[in-house]
């Protein structure tokens, strides 16, 4: 925790998460004393941002020291109690024992008995990645499933939201959650990462680094294919090609089949809020739910949208994503 930065630098070359060595420290530390330390952890920061991706680096860190681990993705079953029940059974082994005529109740008690069991023999965490599409369940999950989940269990709940003030004002839970928000990478974390791909000319990296603004998934759509492809002695650092990269932003040949997110928050010409409304808003969502997702009025969102319409060249959400995927 107290190493110089070069010296956090060196560290993060053999790890998989640059820049986040704090939080794997962090997460360290619960795993050592997870009897006495908060019962929730909350991961909440930008799309693209690598919660995702230290989720797993967590879970890996648990597995090998011993932990049982449940991890589930909210993208990946329906937003109901004995759905998501159903999905801890099934990774617990245990789905097969549920009698054909179970109903949600039952299902949901099966899954709670099942954790307090695997936790009474050690430590066990759940994993929960993609909280923000579980807004119909959280009253659910505060009031009723994790109040029953005793002492010996962790749960790591990641999403793009912090958890709403309704959990922070709860007098079971106020004391009991580590909010453990994401930001962009750091100028150090960033040059180590572009070393790492052969990219060593310091003024070349200051402008990456202006360009994307640390930002993990913008600066993987540049450069995230050039691992290994050769140092600085052979020139790639200086080639035309990574020049136009960073002067138009990635061209095609770094982004193959790019999701709409990826292509958003690759570009250069949007701020941060305003890559946030796109990326909301290449989903389908209103600018009333965007407003509420992000804590904003439907005003300050139309004043968005209309700038990155501007930006783009677009007139509808319609065009808005065919241009961004052109």
């Amino acid at each position: 925790m107290s190493m110089q930065m070069h010296e956090r630098a060196d560290a993060a070359l053999g790890s998989r998460l640059l820049g986040r060595e704090w939080e794997l420290e962090t997460f360290s530390v619960y795993l050592s004393h997870y009897l006495k330390m908060e019962r929730i952890i909350s991961i909440y920061g930008a799309a693209g941002v690598g919660k995702s991706a230290l989720s797993e680096e967590f879970q890996k860190q648990a597995i090998r020291q011993g932990a049982a681990t449940v991890a589930l993705d909210a993208a990946r079953f329906k937003a109901k109690p004995d759905d998501f029940c159903r999905q801890i059974l099934k990774q617990l082994g245990l789905l097969g024992t549920l009698p054909s005529t179970s109903d949600p109740g039952f299902v949901v008690r099966a899954a709670i008995e099942a954790i307090q069991r695997r936790a009474e023999s050690g430590p066990t965490i759940l994993f929960l990645d993609s909280y923000e599409l579980l807004d119909d369940l959280d009253d659910w999950f505060r009031d009723f499933f994790f109040p029953q989940i005793k002492a010996g269990c962790l749960t790591v709940i990641s999403g793009r939201n912090p958890l709403s003030e309704h959990w922070l004002n709860s007098m079971v839970w106020k004391r009991s959650i580590y909010r453990m928000p994401l930001a962009n990478l750091d100028y150090c974390s960033v040059v180590t990462y572009l070393r790492g791909r052969g990219i060593t000319d310091q003024e070349l990296i200051f402008r990456v680094w202006k360009q994307t603004d640390g930002h993990p998934l913008a600066l993987a759509a540049l450069y995230g294919g050039r691992e290994n492809s050769g140092g600085p002695e052979n020139g790639q650092e200086d080639s035309p090609a990574a020049d136009r990269s960073l002067s138009l932003g990635p061209s095609p040949e770094y982004l193959p089949k790019a999701k709409p997110e990826e292509v958003i928050y690759a570009r250069t010409d949007l701020t941060h809020r305003e890559k946030e409304v796109a990326a909301l808003a290449a989903e389908g969502m209103t600018n009333r739910d965007i407003a509420s997702r992000l804590f904003l009025s439907e005003v300050t969102i139309k004043k968005h949208m209309r700038s990155i319409f501007q930006k783009v060249g677009a007139s509808n959400r319609t065009q808005l994503l065919k241009l961004l995927m052109d």
